[in-house]
């Protein structure tokens, strides 16, 4: 077996051993256990962002630290989670998928609005929750019965901006129906 598996084999792993190879419904106690999930979940965002950028308009004056620049009250400012994501300071390889980024150790080195996918603070997303619930059920759901492929390289793949932030070239993949794993079920007898 290999040493190192890849962050699918690693998802499909964790969701057989979470779930086993029934078909049972996905319960709310199931997602909180599908802990590396989430994470692959968080680096897809990170490295992807669905919202390409976030205006906000300062209902006070700003005081930008490390410039020691003011921005004015009334001022509309951009963000961008694409570039956000892409720190080097917040993620030491910024352009690598590397779902570790988000293990409680390294999240807890950063700062609260390095990771904005859902945006953040008072005017965040109150859906975000709710999101990663749906993605989780939907990813293991699916996952648990197809195996997905592609030949296309990481940076084979050019990005969009439009009102969400999608690929240029598509989503080359080819989907399988998956073997599920085999249930060895014993039978012990006593000689």
């Amino acid at each position: 077996m290999d040493k190192h598996p890849s962050p699918k084999d690693k998802v499909y792993d964790e969701i057989y051993d979470v779930l086993g190879d029934g078909d049972q419904t996905i319960t709310i106690e199931d997602t909180s256990k599908l802990l590396y999930l989430d994470q692959v979940l968080k680096e897809t965002l990170r490295l992807f962002p669905v919202i390409p950028l976030i205006l906000r308009k300062l209902q006070g004056d700003v005081k930008i630290i490390s410039n020691n620049i003011v921005l004015p009250k009334g001022s509309t400012c951009y963000l961008s989670p694409l570039a956000t994501h892409r720190d080097s300071d917040s993620y030491p390889n910024p352009t690598s998928f590397d779902p570790e980024n988000f293990s409680p150790e390294n999240i807890a080195k950063r700062h609260k609005y390095s990771f904005i996918g859902f945006s953040g603070g008072p005017r965040g997303c109150i859906g975000s929750k709710y999101a990663m619930l749906s993605m989780k059920v939907l990813v293991a759901t699916f996952l648990r019965n197809y195996s997905v492929h592609t030949d296309c390289k990481f940076n084979d793949i050019k990005l969009k901006l439009d009102l969400l932030l999608r690929s240029s070239n598509g989503y080359p993949v080819t989907i399988r129906t998956r073997d599920r794993r085999p249930v060895y079920k014993f039978k012990l007898e006593y000689i």
